[in-house]
């Protein structure tokens, strides 16, 4: 082990797994000139040693090890709770690397990133000063649980809300529509985000109770301010409501009641649900269409049999995940999945919408691909209803 101990800043303490000394000896050159301490390890047990004692700010792993491999190491530090900044490494190639990477932030780590092997003295420092993307790692892992007793309890409150998402065509930012997300905010806890409950109430029977909430907000703001115009309103469907027949009907009741014309509002069928019922699904989405509403699968790419869903039900839009989107500045990979995606979307002449749109770079990307319309933080947030409608009150060139 080496040590180095310039300075006592707790936040610029990086520390070194990996079995190569030599490669162990270049990063914490590298690193003590960038002004952190550093210290190394080739022994996966002193590595857990020196974490827990030194409290190291920064970690660098490599994936192949001979005794404990990187991915069960860093599945250890998700497990121990640990904050610090993570750098994966590795001479594998990019999609292992990658794959080690994503593992890592699903399991709640803040990964600043992947540094290959050969790596620059520019590529390391730079991974060394970049922040994780909080939106990616903030309370994964270490989530208190929420309950369907609790759930049920703030479905009969009224707990729930709903937060608008503005959507725009790629190539000229006109603002096309919103897509409405579901929020909690419980008394105790503040807000609760639908990644920690959606799937809960999908098993416990609440879903449906939910989903028509959550249309009866959004169709009623909807209605209240963008009736006559040729906006259009996104809402989540999970499958599972598609088991009760009368579900289509209820819609289309709901729509007839706020006045809104089913060819204003888009159904986002979540393709991360698989459908129990193949045959009622295929049957049910294509009363849908046939009532006027439009229909796009969501997440596509990650969910149940992509293309089988894609050949057998009447979408006309399709979802590129945010996986693919977030990371396409910074991966081949996405930006080769996004292109195949559009290309396959625009070749069955369906509508394409990326989610997850975090800069420019990425819009130009999706734009120069062809995709259709574009949302994210780089364009908007999900915001509250007021919000919303200031923010397109404010934007240019409404």
């Amino acid at each position: 082990m080496g040590a180095t101990d310039h300075s006592t800043d707790a936040a610029t303490r990086l520390l070194v797994l990996d079995d190569d000394v030599n490669v162990n000896a270049t990063i914490c050159a590298i690193a003590a000139r960038a002004g952190f301490d550093v210290r190394a390890t080739t022994q996966a047990e002193e590595f857990f040693q020196l974490v827990a004692d030194w409290q190291p700010s920064h970690l660098i792993v490599d994936l192949v090890m001979p005794e404990v491999d990187g991915v069960e190491t860093l599945h250890r530090l998700a497990l121990s709770g640990h904050q610090g900044i993570v750098i994966v490494t590795s001479g594998l190639g990019g999609r292992v690397l990658e794959a080690a990477s994503r593992a890592a932030e699903e399991n709640g780590l803040r990964v600043s990133g992947v540094l290959p092997k050969p790596f620059t003295p520019a590529k390391l420092r730079s991974l060394l000063h970049q922040e994780p993307d909080k939106r990616l790692t903030a309370g994964v892992g270490h989530v208190t649980p929420v309950s369907a007793d609790m759930l049920a309890s703030a479905l009969a409150q009224k707990q729930l809300s709903v937060h608008y998402q503005p959507k725009v065509i790629c190539t000229t930012g006109k603002v096309v529509g919103f897509e409405s997300l579901v929020r909690w905010q419980h008394p105790e806890r503040g807000m609760i985000f639908p990644d920690q409950f959606i799937t809960m109430a999908e098993r416990n029977g609440l879903i449906a109770e939910l989903t028509r909430q959550v249309f009866d907000m959004s169709l009623a703001w909807f209605a209240a301010n963008f009736l006559g115009t040729d906006l259009k309103i996104a809402i989540n469907m999970s499958p599972v409501v598609l088991a009760d027949a009368m579900f289509p009907i209820w819609v289309q009741q709901a729509c007839e009641h706020h006045g809104v014309a089913p060819s204003q509002v888009t159904l986002e069928i979540t393709e991360t649900s698989s459908m129990e019922n193949p045959v009622a699904t295929l049957e049910y989405l294509t009363q849908f269409r046939i009532k006027g509403f439009n229909l796009s699968i969501d997440d596509f790419g990650v969910g149940y049999s992509s293309l089988v869903q894609l050949a057998r039900l009447p979408f006309s839009e399709m979802k590129i995940d945010k996986m693919f989107v977030m990371s396409a500045s910074t991966s081949i990979e996405s930006q080769k999945i996004a292109a195949a995606v559009v290309g396959l979307a625009n070749a069955l002449s369906l509508n394409v919408t990326a989610e997850g749109v975090e800069d420019d770079w990425t819009l130009q990307f999706l734009c120069d691909l062809g995709c259709t319309h574009a949302q994210g933080y780089f364009i908007g947030r999900p915001m509250p209803p007021e919000i919303a409608l200031q923010w397109l009150s404010d934007r240019p060139g409404r």
